[in-house]
């Protein structure tokens, strides 16, 4: 994992690439994901090494996880939507207050398909938020992933959307 990496923005970056960026910079980071449902922590921990970067996750994908275990305010949820970029930062800010002492939190929401359980969601599929908290900055963006396919499909979304937080970690720290 010793390798040197400079970030390109044209680039995509993976996993491996991802996890170099981290380890070459002595840096942690902790996850909690809605849309990805552990697939960005499952990302990072599925290269060798993940152990010196990769803190943990926590799996919020129903309102419930979010309220008990992130500390995301229910009215947050009622009035933007569990996929807003609202709820994502008082994820990041939860995530951030458990005292894990990470030196990078990440959370991220989004639509993955038209409707979920009993809503019918007005927002794009693909439509993804995230939120960084590094060294006490707040950073958030958003975007709309669109799948490759012809029909939208999930794991494809999930996919880009674990790509798109690598570039914007990376992107956070860069700015530092």
């Amino acid at each position: 994992m010793g390798i040197n990496f400079t970030f390109v923005e044209s680039h995509h970056m993976n996993a491996s690439d991802f996890n170099s960026f981290l380890y070459n910079r002595n840096l942690t980071i902790t996850t909690a994901e809605s849309i990805t449902a552990g697939l960005l922590s499952s990302s990072i921990a599925s290269i060798s090494g993940a152990s010196s970067v990769l803190k943990g996750g926590i799996v919020t994908y129903q309102e419930q996880l979010k309220i008990k275990l992130l500390g995301v305010n229910p009215e947050t949820l009622k009035t933007y939507s569990p996929e807003s970029a609202e709820t994502t930062i008082e994820m990041v800010n939860g995530l951030a207050n458990l005292g894990l002492n990470s030196d990078i939190y990440v959370a991220v929401t989004g639509v993955a398909s038209a409707s979920v359980n009993a809503y019918k969601v007005t927002k794009p599929v693909g439509q993804i938020y995230v939120a960084v908290l590094f060294e006490n900055q707040l950073s958030t963006f958003e975007t709309i992933l669109k799948s490759d396919f012809e029909k939208d499909s999930r794991n494809e979304i999930r996919e880009k959307a674990v790509e798109f937080i690598f570039d914007k970690v990376v992107e956070v720290v860069l700015k530092g």
